[in-house]
């Protein structure tokens, strides 16, 4: 263990931990510094219990545990120590026995083990490793856990990565003290970087070959795009039986075991072709050079829908670096970029938890006692919206309770370790009689799990833990379906609204989205679990077709009655509707009644937003105010007060149209001024301002980059005003004008205005304005 750059400091970390009144300990190392394998071991030496450590991925749970158990059998075999200490556990597999005092896990199994025990009594030390990868399940547990040290004085916390925001995350740690931070070099090897934007992949690659006489690592989005260059590949030549290459790929969507064949090593020199996976916490063997294509799948949440949007982004500058170093862990390396060296770049991907699905989280937080956002201390506060809409699904897969609380069918849930949308048709499904799911659930599992490409034995030990832990849950469905399908995806209910015959067509989901189907058999009825979110439409990739007949006696069952007012070319029309979601089943005109004008334009709103209302310069000047204040507090986004006002209409317009017919922009200022405290907004973002000199302007808010307050004056009307003036904090942005109230300057650094662009100014206007006074001085303040 003495050639890891760790190894020196390790007894100055152990101690460092134990003395660390929070308990916590951030630890950055480079990359090759043996921060995950090496320091685990000096943790069993210094630390009396067990370990617990996390990696984000199955495979790199792997790779860690046994390289970890390796150079403890070596430290065995030299020191006499305890051997065996060493073990993991992941889904379906694991290998922890009496001996194991350190265990490898994913971040996913430690939430389940802080839920059974919630001070985490059986383990002395946690290690979060590769915490930059911030996973929604890394930000779950470390909120867990920092619950947890409140209620034990012995259980330590390592959080490690090879870069991460140490001021931020000791500020978050900071109620539990001070949280020392201590950085390790790496032992990173030169990598020469090679920008080539013209080039393919496959002309990359060849490049490669030419000079590597190691294997070649080739970072691309997905598998699409893996496979694409895997047959271009093949088609060269290069990887032919008898030659020396060999084509490899990495990636999550492959089975465990082809995963687990990429990090042994082989007689023949490799071309990896990998997504993400790769790019931390995970060791390819023998990798000198890299080729990165610049491009990540990101995947991302439209809250409206509920639908998630996998999408080829640019890579951030941290990704790409993470992705070079992979070519410096053995010796000097290159690598090779297919982009442009000034292509601009986000300096780090946004936190999981802020751009993911929350359904999981939501749920897992409600057993928790958790049944709002603020109801735990976040490192990331995730979305109001996103945590309402995960709410509603739990809710109609009766998982929650309206107020939040779990069901036993949730808990039940939550000890399948499957989504909990697959858990809603496993618990639907489960004969508990007969132990066991029928043909068709089994089908449903496999085919919308991560398992669905994987081999036949992997899937039949999936099913086969599955009904395991259904037997052990005790969780009875009181009532069959005909329709397994939507007891997991009742929101993907969808019915086709084109004519038929005609492709792409066209699919409205009960949700309301409007989606397109590119199959030439497209069904009236259907259900879409695999969707993929556009910008207008969705694209539906996989589903289940759901017969007419049965699909129309259980709409009858489950839809509900509405009447809806609206608003058809100006006058006032009410329907009663038969509806199962956003899905019209029928409709039919009845007479309108008092108090029907003011319910649609509720309507009206939710279905357009406030673009629908009348408004004026106050109404506009106030919903800036309000974003204003919100902006600095760095609490919602504009979009989100929108969400916000148009979700709560009701409580807000309502009362203030007292049975009226018509609405104005008056009525709208008042009743939003009530709503949102516009007493508040004007002592805190006031339209008028009063100088340092005394005078009183006009202060105007605008929607630049962001939103600003804005004071246009004449440029004489400022004299004797030394600072900018600001306004909750935030500078205010100043047009100066000239006499004739044209533009002369804008700043927002009035202290050196005067010294400065003044100067300059006076030259040029003391010819064009000679009866004004231009001679104005700056006499510094006492």
């Amino acid at each position: 263990m003495n050639q890891y750059p760790i190894t020196p400091y390790l007894d100055e970390i152990c101690v460092a931990l134990r003395e660390s009144t929070s308990r916590f300990l951030i630890l950055t190392a480079e990359t090759a510094a043996g921060k995950s394998t090496v320091l685990p071991l000096a943790l069993l030496r210094n630390f009396s219990g067990k370990i617990l450590m996390t990696e984000p991925r199955r495979i790199a749970v792997l790779g860690v545990a046994n390289r970890v158990a390796e150079l403890n059998t070596e430290y065995a075999d030299c020191e006499g120590s305890a051997t065996g200490e060493v073990g993991y556990k992941i889904h379906l597999e694991s290998n922890i026995t009496k001996e194991t005092r350190l265990e490898v896990v994913t971040e996913a199994i430690l939430v389940r083990q802080l839920q059974s025990d919630p001070a985490l009594e059986a383990y002395n030390v946690v290690v979060l490793d590769e915490f930059h990868e911030r996973s929604v399940n890394t930000d779950l547990a470390l909120a867990f856990l920092k619950e947890a040290m409140l209620l034990r004085d012995d259980l330590f916390v390592v959080i490690m990565s090879a870069t991460i925001d140490t001021e931020k995350l000791q500020e978050y740690l900071g109620d539990c003290g001070e949280t020392p931070v201590f950085k390790v070099p790496g032992r990173q090897f030169p990598v020469q970087v090679i920008y080539e934007p013209e080039k393919s992949v496959a002309g990359a690659v060849r490049e490669a070959l030419s000079f590597s006489k190691q294997n070649i690592l080739v970072f691309l989005p997905g598998i699409s795009d893996i496979r694409k260059a895997q047959d271009a590949l093949l088609e060269t030549g290069l990887f032919d039986e008898e030659s020396n290459n060999e084509l490899c790929i990495l990636h999550s969507s492959i089975s465990l075991e082809e995963q687990k064949k990429v990090l042994v090593e082989s007689q023949k020199r490799r071309v990896i072709l990998s997504s993400a996976i790769a790019e931390t916490s995970l060791t390819v063997p023998g990798v000198t050079t890299v080729i990165d294509s610049g491009f990540a799948r990101i995947n991302r949440l439209d809250i409206n829908t509920g639908m998630e949007k996998l999408t080829t982004e640019t890579e951030s500058e941290f990704s790409a670096e993470q992705r070079k170093g992979r070519a410096g862990r053995l010796c000097e390396g290159t690598c090779i970029r297919l982009w442009d060296k000034h292509d601009p770049r986000l300096k780090e991907l946004a936190p999981e938890i802020l751009r993911a699905d929350l359904v999981p989280l939501v749920l897992e937080c409600s057993e928790r006692g958790v049944y709002s956002v603020d109801g735990i201390d976040w490192l990331d506060c995730p979305s109001r919206a996103a945590w309402k809409e995960s709410s509603e699904l739990l809710l109609h897969l009766g998982m929650l309770k309206i107020d939040g609380r779990i069901t036993e069918k949730g808990k039940a849930a939550l000890t399948l370790g499957v989504h909990p949308r697959l858990a809603g048709i496993a618990l639907a499904d489960f004969d508990s009689d007969k132990g066991r799911l029928s043909e068709e659930g089994r089908k449903l599992l496999i085919q919308f799990s991560s398992y669905s490409r994987s081999s036949q034995e992997l899937q039949r030990r999936f099913i086969s833990d599955l009904e395991r832990r259904l037997k052990i849950s005790g969780y009875k469905e009181k009532e069959k379906t005909d329709f397994l399908i939507l007891c997991g995806y009742p929101d993907r209910l969808a019915k086709r609204t084109s004519e038929p015959g005609l492709e792409p067509a066209e699919y409205k989901f009960a949700g309301g989205r409007q989606a397109r189907l590119y199959n030439k058999r497209a069904p009236l009825w259907l259900c879409a679990p695999d969707v993929m979110a556009g910008d207008k439409e969705a694209v539906i990739f996989d589903l289940v077709e759901l017969d007419e007949a049965k699909i129309n006696e259980f709409l009858e069952k489950h839809c509900e009655i509405r009447e809806i007012c609206s608003f058809t070319q100006g006058t006032l029309q009410k329907f009663e509707q038969k509806c199962f979601g956003e899905i019209v089943l029928s409709s039919k005109k009845i007479p309108v009644s008092d108090g029907d004008y003011a319910q649609a334009w509720v309507n009206e709103v939710k279905e357009k937003g406030l673009v629908c209302l009348p408004k004026d310069s106050r109404v506009e000047s106030l919903l800036l105010r309000a974003q204003f204040i919100e902006q600095q507090k760095e609490a919602e986004s504009e979009n989100q007060l929108e969400e916000r006002l148009r979700d709560s209409v009701n409580e807000w317009l309502i009362p203030f149209m007292g049975g009226k017919t018509s609405l104005t922009s008056s009525m709208v200022y008042d009743a939003l001024y009530w709503y949102l405290n516009g007493t508040e907004i004007d002592r805190l973002a006031p339209e008028t301002l009063v100088l340092e000199n005394g005078r009183r302007c006009k202060v105007q808010y605008e929607k630049l980059a962001e939103i600003r307050p804005v004071i246009e004056i004449i440029i004489q009307r400022i004299f004797g005003c030394f600072t900018t003036p600001q306004i909750c904090g935030k500078k205010v942005l100043l047009r100066l004008l000239s006499p004739a109230s044209r533009p002369l300057q804008v700043t927002e650094d009035l202290e050196h205005f005067w010294t400065g662009a003044w100067i300059e100014i006076c030259k040029e206007m003391k010819g064009r304005y000679p009866k004004h006074n231009w001679n104005y001085t700056v006499v510094e303040k006492d």
